[in-house]
């Protein structure tokens, strides 16, 4: 039997990281020439899995799929092996167990995690956790570790030792972590107006450290063990084992087109490689943090993207024009916007086309194909197209879309290697995915079907809970009036309570509309 963690005495949040899913992983390594093992059957084992907050999500998504987490608090595995009896998930496994444990006997792994674990461990940890991302990795299988980065955690850094130091006579960590915040609020107060490069940085990671929650702080800033490593040293270390360095899970930040073009100049010739590139834009960036892919050191990615290794992904966008009345014809421009306030922009008519598509069927996927006809059918010509007309629309599709991929941030244009079978609209009867309804029950944080967490208000909770797919509006008005009789839940109308069940059940009616449409937006309702 191991010793209590502080882990066990202090549990880390546990929640789904939209980077560390398989169909993210298969998609990168796709783009980049690979043939990763098909997702919808595959095998994942993630080292560090605390409660199982990113596995569940994934094993009740892909239920043809199998997966295993290790974790040394026994808490937390206790926790999750609870929560997976619960949701009769026969496809998943937690384990109490050391990562130094993992050996060769538990199998091949198609897909191997490690998030938010590898900085946080002694250097012998952090050596069997390339050695397990080795011997225990599929031939074609894809590794992801994400790990504190330098330059970037020099300054972080700082502030670590300084609340190590203020808090090193406390054992306890809640009390550790008080201590910790009352150093914060003297140094925002004492230091944080200073107008010299220390002060404002020192105001910004202030600000960031206080909107943190307490396991945060607490994991992240006052562990016995926090080591950043540069970019090139951890290479180094994965190519020692016999693996390769594939890219990131966030593949936007491979891209040194982002930087003014004088600067990605200078880049291209200071590199003589990838690798040598990714460290110098890391000294540009003052990088905190990465989130690496790794594959067997005898596969051979492929760096120069082409339009036509689009076609074998499903693609999707939450973007919609932002005039009414786009003109899709022309060659003018138009701009897309997002709910995340980021835009994008295109003159081309074909292009144009498939972006009003996709924001039309979000959060839906379409194979990139179908994408190409129906926005070819937008533009109002024959749906029948010669060859001529089908090529130089992939190529213009692939083009924009390989563009808007690798140069916008995650989430503006997704590629993934699966249909996401997720309702764009609300149906008579609408069902929420099982997960999410168990989650609404226990607190305000569910996972949607893009394996995304999503925070739900009081109301949105219990009315969440009801989808089950048995129940039509006036029956959801109904649960919703009983919770009000048992006190559960609330309604009023100009700051007062509402007594009248007429009236009562008026206001329901009118409140769900706006909840159950934006669950669907949220990719929480399945088709």
């Amino acid at each position: 039997m191991s010793a209590p963690t502080s882990y066990d005495s202090m549990p880390y949040i546990s929640h789904p990281f939209v980077q560390t899913h398989p169909d993210r992983l298969a998609a990168v390594a796709t783009l980049l020439g690979l043939r990763p093992p098909p997702v919808m059957q595959c095998r994942v084992l993630e080292l560090g899995c605390a409660s199982g907050g990113n596995l569940i999500p994934m094993a009740e998504a892909l239920p043809q799929s199998t997966f295993v987490g290790v974790d040394l608090s026994e808490r937390q595995v206790a926790d999750g092996q609870k929560a997976i009896a619960t949701l009769r998930l026969t496809n998943l496994s937690l384990r109490h167990l050391s990562i130094a444990d993992v050996g060769a006997d538990f199998g091949l792994f198609d897909y191997i995690l490690c998030h938010g674990v590898y900085s946080w461990v002694p250097p012998a940890v952090q050596e069997h956790i390339l050695t397990v991302c080795k011997q225990n990795l599929a031939p074609d299988g894809i590794a992801y570790v994400s790990y504190n980065t330098l330059p970037g955690w020099h300054m972080r850094g700082m502030i670590r030792d300084m609340m190590s130091y203020h808090t090193r006579s406390q054992t306890d960590p809640t009390q550790r972590v008080g201590q910790a915040r009352a150093l914060l609020d003297f140094l925002a107060k004492s230091a944080g107006g200073d107008k010299n490069p220390y002060g404002m940085y020192l105001k910004s990671e202030l600000d960031m450290l206080q909107r943190q929650s307490d396991t945060y702080i607490f994991h992240e800033h006052l562990e016995d063990f926090n080591e950043p490593v540069y970019f090139h040293q951890f290479v180094e270390r994965a190519q020692a084992k016999g693996l390769r360095y594939l890219g990131e899970a966030d593949i936007h930040v491979m891209v040194p087109s982002h930087f003014p073009p004088e600067v990605a100049n200078v880049l291209q010739q200071l590199s003589a490689d990838l690798l040598h590139l990714e460290q110098y834009m890391d000294f540009l960036r003052n990088r905190t943090f990465r989130q690496t892919l790794l594959c067997h050191a005898d596969r051979e990615p492929c760096y120069h993207l082409q339009p036509e290794a689009l076609r074998p992904f499903h693609v999707s966008s939450p973007v919609r024009p932002t005039s009414a009345t786009p003109d899709l014809k022309s060659w003018e421009y138009e701009q897309f916007d997002s709910p995340a306030g980021i835009s994008i922009s295109s003159r081309d008519p074909i292009v144009k086309a498939a972006l009003v598509v996709l924001g039309e069927v979000w959060p839906q996927t379409l194979p990139f194909l179908k994408l190409r006809t129906l926005a070819r059918a937008r533009l109002k010509n024959s749906v029948v197209q010669d060859a001529t007309t089908m090529a130089e629309d992939t190529q213009q599709l692939g083009q924009a879309f390989l563009q808007f991929y690798t140069n916008s941030p995650t989430g503006l244009v997704e590629l993934r290697v699966r249909p996401i079978e997720v309702a764009c609209k609300v149906k008579d009867r609408p069902i929420a995915r099982p997960l999410a309804r168990w989650q609404a029950a226990q607190g305000p944080y569910v996972t949607n079907l893009l394996h995304e967490m999503v925070t739900l208000g009081e109301f949105e909770r219990h009315l969440l809970k009801q989808l089950n797919g048995q129940h039509d509006r006036r029956q959801l008005v109904e649960g919703l009036s009983a919770l009000v009789t048992q006190g559960q839940l609330a309604v009023q109308q100009d700051g007062e309570p509402v007594t009248n069940p007429e009236q009562m059940r008026k206001l329901l009616r009118e409140a769900i509309e706006q909840p159950l449409n934006q669950f669907a937006k949220s990719a929480l309702l399945l088709e």
